[in-house]
């Protein structure tokens, strides 16, 4: 997947011979899904996970990872962003809520059976075929498929809730990345959020730099980001009445927040969507 696409969908072997680099630990700014079949192993923040056949393989934005002893493992793959998968979604849809991602010391790695492996199958050949055709209509398809798969994997997930590994840091990243889906008007700052977490701004920071390589502030600007986004494609607001409803105190800062975070104006932006809706 490049910076500038939302979603890639390939084979994990095909993936491994052209970029090498996927057996070195590295790290992604996106969502990653794996459908193997096969043994291996996988390295996913500094512990070592097998994977028996059929697995489905969740690696989380920020997390460091990468794979060994792979040589047998084969099977489709989905790398997304998550203002991808949630395009177009109901108001109180996040992937967050998906417990298989940043799972706080539980394990990412999903072990299905074979009716599970074979209703997962069946959905991601549909997401093959609409990503390689790119016929009218695809890209809404693809993010709806993915939904459902998701959906689906959310009830194969056995998260080990009493598990010894479980890891107090983990749990703070993904109840802060959680919180911000459903705070990010009442809460703007690093210091509001440690607030409702009832920990230190200090610690906060640390441990979310530490666990995904980002900054809390850095995770808040791009929600904020998202929505003013979703706010210019799916409403009439105009793009003060934006600014506010996004708790920004004058819409000039909005504009130049906007303007610095994406190279586009507000209004810049609303513009192009409607061309690309209307091309």
């Amino acid at each position: 997947m490049t910076s500038t696409s939302d979603i890639f969908v390939g084979t994990f072997e095909e993936s491994v011979k052209q970029r090498p680099n996927r057996l070195t630990i590295h790290r992604h700014d996106y969502f990653e899904l794996f459908f193997l079949e096969g043994k291996g192993e996988h390295f996913n923040d500094f512990r070592i996970y097998a994977i028996e056949t059929p697995s489905i393989v969740c690696v989380s934005p920020g997390q460091v990872h990468f794979w060994r002893n792979e040589g047998s493992l084969r099977g489709p793959m989905i790398c997304f962003t998550q203002e991808f998968a949630e395009k177009y979604a109901s108001v109180d849809y996040s992937v967050l809520q998906h417990r298989f991602w940043f799972p706080a010391g539980n394990s990412p790695i999903i072990q299905v059976s074979k009716e599970q492996a074979r209703e997962t199958a069946l959905l991601i050949e549909e997401i093959q075929r609409e990503f390689k055709g790119r016929a009218d209509g695809s890209d809404r398809i693809v993010r709806l498929l993915l939904q459902l798969i998701l959906l689906k994997m959310n009830r194969f997930y056995l998260p080990e809730s009493k598990s010894r590994s479980f890891r107090r840091e983990a749990q703070l990243v993904r109840d802060f990345l959680v919180n911000l889906q459903l705070n990010f008007r009442g809460a703007s700052s690093v210091s509001s959020h440690a607030a409702l977490l009832g920990v230190s701004a200090e610690t906060l920071s640390e441990t979310v730099k530490k666990e995904t390589g980002k900054t809390p502030g850095t995770f808040i600007r791009e929600r904020i980001l998202l929505e003013a986004k979703r706010l210019l494609l799916h409403t009439s607001l105009s793009v003060a009445e934006i600014a506010y409803e996004l708790t920004f105190k004058d819409p000039s800062y909005f504009n130049r927040f906007f303007r610095r975070s994406t190279g586009d104006t507000p209004a810049d932006f609303r513009k192009q969507c409607s061309l690309h809706a209307t091309g």
